[in-house]
């Protein structure tokens, strides 16, 4: 009697809620679900950090002592401004040596005017051997190509170099670089996005799109075309530093799987690019937005959502369904799973008893099924964190 008396009520509740829709409200829907078979968003992360816009470093050009080092690691430095000088004495003494030859030579040729044509090849050649001293000695003095920060001095006052010797290294850290992944289909050269850089949002301009690393060739596993962007952030008021984390706004943050077409529907009635999906968990109509990937062949779609490994995915339904419906699947809608467990994707084929989760409107074309009736609804689904 008291199992008669909750079905009667909660009928004659829906028959009203019917007649102010002049609808009838069916107890019962042909359910399709379909199990998921997820991929944790781990695997396909990246991480890469910012570097230079451009770097160089700066070597011996000969055998020396190190006479001076102005520079101090870390501090920023102009174009042409000194670094480092390797001894000059012994550049020095050649150039007076090449200077002195073209002194010799130059006077034979205005004493010997018969021989002139031979005197002046040897003043050109001496002139040469001039300009080359001359260099040799600049070459001792270690200077900044470009103005910059130094992040490494390799050597210090006193100690003897041989040369090619790595002496310091200046970095243009007025712009900064990062390999990003990015989607070919919106992103390419000269394009504008945002990355996050150690948590904050950054604007940032696309260099080039290259074909992506062997390093990267996980990401191929996902439908999405990726590329690998070489990306600029400019740094003119050196809010940023090499070696920040950059995380690419591209790549899937939530676990991914791969859902027949039909399953996927744009979150609002009215369309739009938000698309979502309907799952059963714990008996419940859940609705999850996600984000499409791309397609995975004619019939399927790789998408990246809030899903759990005991959903089961709704593919299709015979009437639609709301958010918070408690679903009992089982012959004649007889509850076929236990007390409070997941919907069993494997009983989809028959139909299902659907009603109104607590608190809640049951879905259009949804009644309230009488052998679930008594139960009570324990969690607000839709409301309730994917973790």
């Amino acid at each position: 009697m008291r199992f008669t008396g909750i079905s009667r009520g909660l009928f004659l509740s829906i028959v009203w809620s019917g007649a102010a829709y002049a609808q009838t409200l069916p107890t019962a829907a042909r359910i399709e679900s379909i199990a998921l078979e997820l991929t944790m968003p781990e695997r396909y992360k990246v991480l890469e950090v910012l570097e230079p816009i451009r770097k160089v470093t700066l070597v011996a050009a000969s055998d020396g002592l190190i006479r001076s080092m102005q520079g101090r690691l870390g501090a920023v430095v102009r174009e042409t401004e000194e670094i480092a000088q390797i001894d000059r004495t012994e550049a020095t003494a050649k150039l007076k040596m090449a200077a002195a030859d073209l002194h010799e030579k130059q006077a034979l040729l205005k004493t010997n005017k018969e021989l002139s044509e031979v005197y002046q090849a040897q003043v050109e050649a001496a002139a040469a051997r001039v300009e080359l001293a001359q260099i040799e000695l600049e070459r001792c003095t270690l200077r900044a190509p470009f103005s910059g920060r130094l992040v490494a001095l390799n050597v210090c006052t006193g100690q003897y170099v041989l040369k090619g010797t790595a002496i310091a290294e200046l970095a243009d850290v007025s712009s900064l670089k990062v390999m990003q992944p990015v989607d070919r289909r919106s992103v390419n050269s000269n394009s504008s996005l945002s990355v996050l850089v150690e948590g904050h949002e950054v604007p940032a301009k696309v260099l080039a799109v290259l074909p992506l690393p062997e390093s990267l060739r996980v990401l191929r596993e996902l439908a999405t075309p990726f590329g690998a962007g070489m990306l600029v952030v400019a740094n003119s008021k050196g809010d940023l530093e090499p070696g920040l984390r950059v995380q690419s706004p591209n790549l899937p943050t939530f676990p991914i799987a791969t859902v027949p077409k039909r399953a996927v529907k744009p979150e609002s009635p009215r369309g739009g690019e938000n698309m979502m999906v309907q799952v059963i968990r714990d008996e419940y109509v859940t609705n999850i937005p996600v984000q499409v990937l791309g397609e995975s062949g004619t019939e399927r779609l790789q998408i990246a959502g809030a899903l759990r490994m005991s959903d089961a995915l709704i593919a299709s339904t015979s009437v639609p369904l709301l958010a918070g419906t408690l679903v009992r699947f089982g012959e004649n809608g007889a509850a076929s799973s236990g007390e409070g467990g997941p919907a069993s994707p494997a009983a989809g084929a028959p139909e299902a008893g659907v009603a109104g989760g607590r608190g809640r409107t049951p879905a259009a074309g949804a009644r309230a099924n009488p052998s679930a009736g008594g139960r009570p609804a324990t969690r607000n689904a839709a409301g309730a964190s994917p973790f």
